[in-house]
């Protein structure tokens, strides 16, 4: 067996209500890009276009799964995005009890039309077909992508991007996954496209390819409780997406407010600690370059 190893983020329990990763969304943001701080963070709520006056109304998908919200629960500040959310929300002026979580579905939540929430928040990545339908903020964390595969496959000993390259890859089209593929890894033998994320993952236990990109939460999950027999084998160097962000009805007033806010949150280094503390990859990684 390689020196690869499963993993499963320390103090998280993914099983314990029955996490199923939403595959397609996680792993596109960037958490190197600085949020645009403008304008000033207002010093009274009054100011803001909110959906209710004096309430911040931020909503998740159901089940919030960990390591982004934990328990099930967006309103206890536990887990990467609650804790996020909390943040920009003090920064703008909420007291605890002034931030007010529901639910809308995940694929709802980037639809057109008008929105019941302030913002959103649930791994949502920033794409050029979404901002047509929604508005983002600035993206607020860039999820490592990584090389998933088969615990006893030749793809564990590749160290290098070349080396990589030699295999088969899968991914659903129009993602993250794929472009980090085709763009990134450019392997010698055709990638092959699947309908969903999920359909890759059966097309590597049943060996039609060698090895799939994961973002490293999905993967962390994906290795650790969904299939027995496979691995994170190493990380990619870049992550070619747009970013992950929180989600606003078009043309919403509020995201200069809240741009600023998360600026401020990353500036002071609030959001690092976050990512470190809920988010942050095994120092032993192998990253492919």
């Amino acid at each position: 067996m390689s020196n690869r190893r499963q993993f499963v983020r320390s103090g998280v329990a993914f099983a314990a209500i029955g996490f199923a990763p939403r595959l397609s969304a996680l792993a596109q943001s960037d958490a190197a890009t600085p949020a645009v701080a403008t304008p000033v963070v207002p010093t009274d709520i009054s100011t803001l276009p909110l959906k209710t006056p004096g309430q911040l109304t931020i909503h998740a998908d159901k089940p919030a799964y960990p390591p982004f919200f934990i328990d099930d629960d967006p309103s206890n500040g536990k887990g990467f995005e609650s804790a996020l959310a909390y943040a920009v929300g003090e920064r703008l002026g909420f007291t605890r009890d002034q931030i007010v979580w529901g639910y809308t579905s995940f694929t709802a939540s980037y639809a057109p039309g008008p929105k019941d929430f302030d913002f959103y928040i649930t791994q949502v990545s920033i794409t050029e077909e979404r901002k047509r339908a929604v508005d983002f903020s600035d993206p607020y964390y860039t999820a490592p992508l990584v090389v998933v595969t088969k615990e006893d496959s030749p793809v564990v000993e590749a160290k290098t991007l070349a080396e990589l390259a030699k295999f088969s890859f899968g991914a659903q089209v129009g993602t993250t996954y794929y472009t980090a593929i085709t763009d990134y890894i450019k392997p010698e033998k055709e990638t092959l496209v699947f309908d969903t994320t999920a359909d890759s993952l059966t097309a590597l236990v049943n060996d039609q390819i060698d090895a799939v990109i994961q973002d490293l939460q999905s993967a962390d999950y994906i290795t650790s409780v969904e299939f027995e027999g496979l691995v994170i084998a190493g990380q990619l160097a870049e992550n070619p997406g747009q970013g992950t962000g929180m989600v606003f009805e078009k043309g919403s007033a509020l995201v200069p407010y809240v741009n600023a806010a998360l600026a401020s949150v990353i500036a002071d280094g609030t959001r690092d600690k976050l990512i470190e503390e809920w988010l942050a990859p095994p120092a032993d990684l192998i990253v492919y370059s």
